[in-house]
């Protein structure tokens, strides 16, 4: 490392599985968030089989405040779901991976009510005119037994107007159809044992085997490779802030009084910023999308 260059601290990554079961869809996370740690990041978890997310009645009653007004109900002196957990997480994090299995094209009712919930985010760009960082990154890794006919793009694309609002850029989407739990794989049978089985069937628990093998490899190396790419972005943006020039604004003003300009500057010069269709709606440039299962 060299001399004048800052250390990069371990970013947090946050890895959400949208299924309303504890199986499949937590294996393939382990596999990822052991592989994201492994990389050097600090992870943690939040899976919706085991938490409570009220879905969103559309009250409107965080017009006025951009805070949900379900996130604050108690009853017996506790909160009565878990978004507040979820949402400090969120805001903490610099980066969210989302598992999730594919139902009907798109995402479960859990993951969907979750998604809902972000409506306090849109508030508070959009409406209480909230000034929004600059976006973070989000992956999201998608499963099932089988490919649906229809395709996948309803999950890509209400994850990616949800994630957009939540601070959120959805930058590569990760295809782990045919993915199964550990549990349903078979093992291979001793060859003292071969003469039970027919050769087709051994063959085909042979497939099984280094299908899954080969699952589980792809996902070690997605968890690891985006671990290591917010990194790379976490230490591409201290670099940046290392070498901004902060500017004196009254040393500026006095040279602009003395060369006699002041009358002259009649508006204040700002970056032009994306519109909120173009930014925050959905409709950003997904960078790597995996070849359709």
């Amino acid at each position: 490392m060299p001399v004048n260059e800052k250390p990069v601290s371990k970013p947090d990554i946050l890895f959400i599985s949208g299924s309303p079961r504890n199986r499949t869809s937590v294996a393939l996370l382990d596999l990822l968030e052991r592989a994201a740690r492994s990389a050097g990041a600090n992870t943690q978890r939040f899976l919706l089989s085991k938490k409570n997310i009220l879905p969103c009645t559309g009250c409107d009653g965080c017009m006025k405040t951009g805070i949900c007004i379900l996130a604050n109900k108690t009853k017996n002196g506790r909160f009565i779901d878990d978004y507040l957990e979820l949402k400090a997480s969120l805001d903490r994090v610099d980066a969210v991976a989302i598992v999730s299995p594919l139902y009907f094209a798109g995402p479960p009712a859990q993951l969907k009510a979750l998604y809902d919930r972000f409506q306090p985010y849109w508030v508070k760009n959009y409406i209480l005119g909230e000034k929004s960082q600059p976006k973070r990154p989000a992956q999201l890794f998608m499963l099932g037994g089988y490919s649906d006919p229809h395709g996948h793009e309803p999950l890509v694309t209400i994850s990616k107007s949800a994630l957009a609002v939540a601070g959120f850029n959805l930058e590569k989407i990760n295809n782990f159809i045919g993915f199964k739990d550990p549990r349903e794989v078979p093992n291979m049978p001793a060859e003292d044992d071969f003469e039970q089985y027919t050769p087709g069937q051994l063959a085909g628990i042979r497939k099984i085997i280094t299908q899954q093998k080969a699952y589980e490899q792809r996902a070690r190396d997605a968890g690891g490779a985006f671990a290591r790419s917010v990194i790379n972005k976490l230490h591409a943006k201290n670099s940046e802030d290392d070498n901004h020039v902060d500017v004196d604004e009254e040393s500026v003003e006095l040279v602009i009084e003395e060369a006699g300009l002041t009358e002259e500057i009649t508006e204040d010069i700002v970056p032009d910023e994306t519109t909120p269709e173009a930014d925050d709606m959905g409709l950003e440039t997904i960078e790597d999308v995996d070849e359709k299962a």
